[in-house]
């Protein structure tokens, strides 16, 4: 009985500190975009990991560091138009699918506020037109409990959403 007690004490004084021990949570970002365009023209547009200097106004320049631009392993670097890099990685190009994965490899919170990314973009057939979804999940770049305004999970979440509006809106433009 004695033991049990004890044990009840040291896990009610631990649990607090538990709590508080788990990092930030995972967030998720979610847009898409219908074009009035075939899927094989849009995919045309967007299936060359390094075009995407063409279609997000947010770029400015893309270089291939590694690989070849349309296979998995490749890794290019992007600037922005503040003059920030990121370095990313395509995970998957599936061109049957009309599916790219990609993942951020340094992080560079001065382009965007978050640790980690991991984005999926996905062309579907709607009859002629093409649905696009470009999706992502993130860990915000602060660890801690409270984050400044800057580092939050909700600056993360704008950032990244619209870096996919002005990307898709882009492509929606060249593809009509």
């Amino acid at each position: 009985m004695f033991n049990k007690i004890i044990i009840g004490i040291v896990i009610t004084c631990l649990l607090p500190a538990l709590t508080f021990a788990h990092g930030p949570a995972r967030q998720k970002v979610m847009q898409e975009i219908e074009i009035n365009a075939s899927v094989d023209k849009v995919w045309s547009i967007i299936s060359n990991f390094c075009s995407i200097k063409d279609w997000n106004p947010q770029v400015t320049s893309c270089e291939i560091t590694e690989g070849n631009p349309e296979e998995a392993g490749a890794i290019r670097i992007i600037t922005l138009g503040n003059g920030q890099k990121l370095k990313e990685k395509l995970v998957k190009h599936v061109p049957e699918q009309n599916k790219i994965q990609y993942m951020l490899t340094e992080p560079n919170i001065e382009a965007f506020p978050i640790n980690t990314h991991g984005s999926t973009i996905l062309l579907s057939d709607e009859g002629g037109k093409t649905k696009v979804v470009w999706k992502g999940a993130f860990y915000r770049s602060f660890p801690g409990p409270n984050p400044p305004p800057e580092l939050s999970d909700e600056a993360g979440q704008k950032a990244l959403s619209g870096f996919y509006i002005a990307g898709l809106e882009k492509i929606k433009t060249l593809a009509e």
